[in-house]
């Protein structure tokens, strides 16, 4: 009972944080401030009381509408919420004597999930929050790197000078935030690992893209958000990195 307990709390307390980055996602990039005003419907725009703003379970009890005006919320909230809920559970029980990686993979689940709703809804990676996150990353590996500290930033640079070529000479295929990302990546993960994000991404992503197409819901020109892919697999990668890595090497 304790041990569900425990599980149920990481879990309402990722789902708190969960809707917070939410609401970066949401505001940030169009220049809105995170903390006024207070949470509303976006069609009678009334304010959401206590009750209206618990993690996930508002939404299941009002059936995903307002109480108001009954206008349908997106599902995006709710999933949003028990996905960085999710995370929080996942990362604490793999890590759960390594306080120094939990806190680093929750550093990155914040960033995560921000780009993941910024990119998603506005298809854009705002640079000032990049720039917040290269610098945390910078910091994050000074306070903490298990490979030699050069290796980390020698991996950010290649992988930024990489995409940033690709970015250059072809027209399409990958934008300017895509680029920076990958090289912040490059420097929390390490070379090897962000080869491993880099093919889950790119296999997610084409996998998703086609089952779309094939349901005639996007065609050829349809802009298709990429950090999304980019973050879930790194999310897979820092919890079965080590994994892949048995694996990969157990085959060549």
């Amino acid at each position: 009972m304790i041990h569900i307990l425990l599980i149920f709390s990481i879990w309402m307390i990722g789902a708190c944080f969960g809707s917070f980055f939410m609401v970066i996602g949401l505001r940030f990039p169009i220049g809105h401030s995170i903390i006024h005003p207070r949470s509303t419907c976006s069609n009678c725009f009334h304010y959401l009381g206590t009750l209206e703003l618990i993690p996930f379970f508002s939404y299941v009890i009002q059936k995903g509408h307002c109480r108001h005006c009954h206008t349908k919320f997106s599902f995006l909230y709710p999933f949003t919420e028990a996905l960085t809920g999710l995370l929080f559970v996942l990362v604490f029980f793999r890590f759960i004597n390594q306080p120094k990686e939990i806190l680093l993979l929750f550093f990155l689940i914040a960033f995560g999930i921000i780009f993941f709703i910024s990119d998603l809804y506005y298809f854009l990676l705002p640079d000032s929050l990049m720039l917040l996150f290269f610098s945390s990353t910078i910091i994050v590996r000074l306070w903490f790197h298990p490979l030699p500290l050069y290796y980390y930033f020698i991996s950010g640079i290649s992988f930024f000078l990489l995409f940033y070529a690709f970015y250059c000479f072809t027209s399409q295929g990958i934008g300017g935030g895509d680029v920076k990302l990958f090289g912040i990546l490059g420097l929390f993960f390490g070379f090897e690992l962000t080869l491993f994000i880099l093919f889950i991404a790119c296999l997610s992503s084409l996998v998703f893209g086609l089952g779309l197409f094939a349901l005639k819901k996007i065609s050829k020109h349809t802009p298709f958000p990429f950090a999304p892919f980019i973050f879930l697999a790194s999310f897979i990668v820092a919890l079965y990195g080590e994994n892949f890595q048995v694996i990969f090497y157990s085959l060549f």
